[in-house]
């Protein structure tokens, strides 16, 4: 594979990644226009802090490419190692997004 050839594939990884997570946080948090609140629930529920149900789940992917790495095969064919790779750099974004918003609002209420 070529640089050239490489981003091309990055975009359109990238793209794909987009439209999952369009489709998967319309399917997690239902008619709330809030993208972290099916992981603002665990919190809610006093289960554990909102930034470890993200970690929970990037580990959960971890673990699948794990798996994929160590046996070359995943059983669950309806999910590739393509997908969970998008999924682990989905989860990756939102908490990289969820951890900007919680900055920009302690910043906020600072200024208070």
């Amino acid at each position: 594979m070529t640089k050239k050839q490489y981003l091309k594939f990055h975009r359109e990884f990238c793209q794909k990644m987009v439209a999952i997570t369009a489709q998967k946080n319309a399917d997690y948090t239902g008619k709330s226009d809030d993208p972290f609140a099916n992981f603002r629930t665990i919190e809610l529920l006093g289960v554990t802090s909102v930034e470890a149900g993200f970690i929970t789940r990037i580990t959960d992917k971890l673990r699948r490419i794990c798996t994929f790495v160590q046996k070359g095969v995943l059983l669950v064919k309806e999910e590739s190692v393509e997908d969970t790779l998008m999924d682990t750099a989905n989860y990756c974004a939102l908490l990289a997004g969820y951890l900007h918003e919680k900055r920009e609002n302690t910043f906020k209420a600072r200024r208070r």
